[in-house]
């Protein structure tokens, strides 16, 4: 593996020894349930993915005693007490990963003075390992265009400006469907966003200091809140794996703001 960090800490550091990483590269596990038939076989509802766990363990080499110390130190303090943090991982390409939180107990047996071996255990919730968001701002649709009188000006008097260019794509080079998010910033009686021909709508104003948060995994939260309920379409637009798709925001009827959208690739 050429890139393992817990918390920042580097385990591919030379000094670290990184000789096992169990469970980044494989799946989760998938859980099924099923009842049984009184034939053969089960009723089996839809399968889902279980969390992700993920031990790393090494042989640690330092310079003295000391250093030594030093490292146990750092490795525990790396996964605080009942905490998340982040873990980030690179075998080729780009870094991928997610939050996990301990489990178990951080093993480091000191060897002999300058070495000792080393495990962590970690879980995520979150079955997905994810590389870091990419984001981009979306002007609305028709951004530029309206009637302009200028009676002082040198060109004409009556203008109806140009056109703003509106177009945007996201994408996912990952294995797993990937899911955009919409961060909405504006003043307006309501807006839509869209991935692809997939169209959500938020028909109720809007004011530009409540961010509104469209996370087209399925949610949408007005100032940190669930506020799903209050939807009009729910078309939820993904990307496949290794595909790209064009995104949209649009005032339903008129409106002054921009939306800002993120996206990422999603490994399984």
């Amino acid at each position: 593996m050429e890139y393992l960090s817990v918390n920042g800490l580097d385990l591919t550091a030379d000094r670290w020894g990184l000789e096992l990483t169990d469970g980044w590269w494989d799946t989760p596990g998938s859980e099924v349930e099923s009842v049984s038939r009184l034939g053969h076989g089960d009723f089996a509802a839809r399968g889902r993915w279980a969390g992700r766990v993920v031990v790393a363990s090494g042989l640690a080499t330092a310079k003295d005693h000391a250093e030594l110390e030093w490292m146990r130190n750092a490795l525990t303090a790396a996964a605080p007490d009942g905490g998340t943090f982040p873990v980030w991982g690179r075998h080729t390409g780009e870094n991928i990963g997610g939050d996990f939180q301990l489990i178990d107990r951080v093993e480091f047996k000191p060897l002999g003075p300058v070495t000792a071996s080393w495990q962590i255990s970690m879980h995520s919730e979150d079955a997905f390992l994810y590389s870091a968001w990419r984001e981009s701002t979306l002007q609305p649709v028709g951004a530029g265009v309206g009637f302009e009188f200028a009676p002082f000006s040198r060109g004409g008097v009556i203008t109806f400006g140009s056109a703003v260019s509106t177009d945007e794509w996201v994408w996912n080079e990952g294995n797993a469907w990937s899911a955009p998010q919409f961060v909405v910033t504006a003043n307006s009686p309501g807006f839509a966003v869209s991935v692809g021909d997939k169209r959500v709508t938020y028909p109720w104003p809007t004011f530009m200091d409540i961010p509104i948060t469209v996370d087209m995994a399925g949610a949408v939260l007005v100032g940190g809140v669930d506020q799903s309920h209050l939807l009009g379409e729910r078309r939820w637009g993904l990307v496949p794996p290794g595909e790209i798709e064009s995104v949209r925001f649009e005032f339903l009827n008129g409106g002054t703001g921009w939306a800002t959208v993120r996206h990422r690739d999603t490994n399984i």
